[in-house]
C-alpha cells in the first residue's frame, strides 16, 4: 500500500510503502449531562474526519526517506496526506524512527477527497 506525504506550499513528497493497513478508528461527538433525576441527556453531534488521527508504520525505510521525512517534520507544520482512504489535509503529530522503521501518527485536519 503507497502512502505519500507531501508539503502544501514546496510541493516537496515522500512516499512510504506501508506493509499492512492500519486499524480505521474514529469518535463520535457526544456529550452527556446528568440530569435530577438520576439519568442522562446525551447528544450525538456526529462524526467528522476532523477528529481523526491516522497512525501507521513503514518498514525498511532507505536512509534518504527517512532523513527527508525528519526534515519535513522539523520545518512543515501543515501537509497532506494522500492514502487508499482518500486524500488528507492535516499535521504530523508524532514521527517515531527506529532504524529502518518509521512510526507516523497524523492528525488529521480535513479530507480533500
Amino acid at each position: 500500500m503507497i502512502y505519500t506525504i507531501s508539503t502544501i506550499e514546496v510541493g516537496e513528497t515522500i512516499v512510504l510503502n506501508i506493509d499492512r493497513e492500519p486499524t480505521k478508528e474514529n469518535t463520535r461527538r457526544l456529550s452527556r449531562t446528568a440530569t435530577l433525576d438520576g439519568g442522562a441527556v446525551i447528544t450525538d453531534s456526529g462524526w467528522t474526519d476532523a477528529d481523526r488521527t491516522l497512525e501507521f508504520t513503514a518498514m525498511r525505510m532507505p536512509e534518504e526517506t527517512r532523513e527527508n521525512l525528519w526534515a519535513m517534520f522539523r520545518k512543515e507544520s501543515r501537509v497532506n496526506l494522500a492514502c487508499p482512504e482518500g486524500v488528507f489535509a492535516g499535521y504530523l503529530q508524532r514521527i517515531r524512527i527506529a532504524g529502518a522503521n518509521i512510526a507516523i501518527s497524523f492528525m488529521v485536519h480535513e479530507k480533500l477527497t
